[in-house]
C-alpha cells in the first residue's frame, strides 16, 4: 500500500511540476513558420536554448529573441542550410522549400499547412505538427486554446452586425488601394462563416480586386488595409480618404497573432 501511495505521489508531483519543453532527444529547433513561432512564444519556449533560429518574417522583436534570424523562404543560402543540419525545421507550406529540404537528409523538416484555414484550424494544424516534439506542454496548450476562444468571442462582440468590409493586403498609399484583397482565409474566412461580415464576392482566398465590383459594393462598405509590421512590432491605426489601415505584428500570420491583430482593429470601429 505504501509503495502504491508513493508511486501516486511521485506521478502527481511530476505532473504538477512538469515544465513545457522539447523532448530530451531534441537538440536543435529552427522555426521558419510564422504560426509555429507564435505558438513557441505563447508556450514560453522562445528563450529555450534549443531554439536555434527563426525567420525574419516572424512577428518577433529583437528583444523577444536574440538568436539567429534567417532570411526565410527560398532565400536560404547554402551556408545557412549547412547550419541547419541536425535540426528540426518548421516551415510554412511551400513546394520550393519542400524540394530544398528533401535534398538535405540531415535536416528533419516539418511542413505546416495553414492556407485557406480559419485561425482555430490553423492553430490546431500547427500544434498537430509540433506536438510530437514537445513534453509537458499540455497545460500551456490548453491555456492557448482558451485564449483563442476568448479572442474570437471578443472580436464578435466588437464587430457591428451586418458589417460590410473589404480587407486589402498592404497599405493605402499613392492614392490607390493595394491590389489584392483577402477573402477566404484566416480571420476573414472565419468571420464569413460566422455570418458577421459581407465582403468582396469571391470564392478565392486572395484575389486582385476589380474596379467594377468595388464600385458596385454598398456605399457604406468599409475599406480596410491590413499591414503586418513583423519584427518592428508596430501597432497603429491610420485613416485616409481611401479607408483605414491597421498595422500589427503578425496580422497576416495564420492563427493566434492574426486574431490579436483583428481584435485590435475591431476595437477601433
Amino acid at each position: 500500500m505504501r509503495i502504491f501511495l508513493k508511486l501516486v505521489i511521485l506521478l502527481v508531483s511530476q505532473n504538477l511540476f512538469a515544465e513545457c519543453d522539447f523532448k530530451k532527444e531534441i537538440s536543435k529547433v529552427v522555426s521558419l513558420s510564422g504560426s509555429s513561432t507564435v505558438i513557441l512564444k505563447e508556450l514560453g519556449l522562445l528563450q529555450n536554448k534549443k531554439i536555434q533560429g527563426i525567420s525574419v518574417f516572424n512577428p518577433i522583436t529583437a528583444n523577444e529573441f536574440e538568436g539567429t534570424v534567417y532570411p526565410g523562404g527560398i532565400f536560404l543560402s547554402h551556408q545557412a542550410l549547412s547550419g541547419l543540419e541536425g535540426s528540426i525545421v518548421f516551415f510554412d507550406e511551400s513546394r520550393d522549400l519542400r524540394k530544398i529540404f528533401s535534398s538535405h537528409s540531415n535536416i528533419l523538416s516539418k511542413e505546416i499547412k495553414t492556407r485557406n484555414l480559419t485561425p482555430s484550424k490553423a492553430i490546431e494544424g500547427t500544434l498537430n505538427v509540433m506536438s510530437e516534439f514537445l513534453s509537458g506542454c499540455d497545460e500551456k496548450i490548453a491555456s492557448l486554446k482558451n485564449k483563442v476562444i476568448k479572442l474570437q468571442t471578443d472580436i464578435l462582440k466588437e464587430i457591428p452586425k451586418d458589417l460590410k468590409v473589404v480587407f486589402y493586403l498592404g497599405d493605402f498609399t499613392g492614392g490607390r488601394p493595394p491590389e489584392m484583397v483577402m477573402v477566404n482565409d484566416g480571420v476573414v474566412k472565419w468571420l464569413i462563416e460566422e455570418k458577421r461580415i459581407l465582403t468582396y464576392p469571391s470564392s478565392l482566398a486572395y484575389v486582385n480586386w476589380s474596379a467594377k465590383i468595388i464600385k458596385n459594393l454598398p456605399p457604406d462598405t468599409l475599406h480596410v488595409a491590413v499591414k503586418d509590421s513583423g519584427r518592428k512590432g508596430e501597432k497603429k491605426i491610420k485613416r485616409s480618404p481611401l479607408g483605414m489601415t491597421f498595422v500589427y505584428p503578425g496580422a497576416l500570420v495564420p492563427g493566434l497573432s492574426q486574431l490579436e491583430a483583428f481584435l485590435f482593429w475591431a476595437k477601433s470601429l
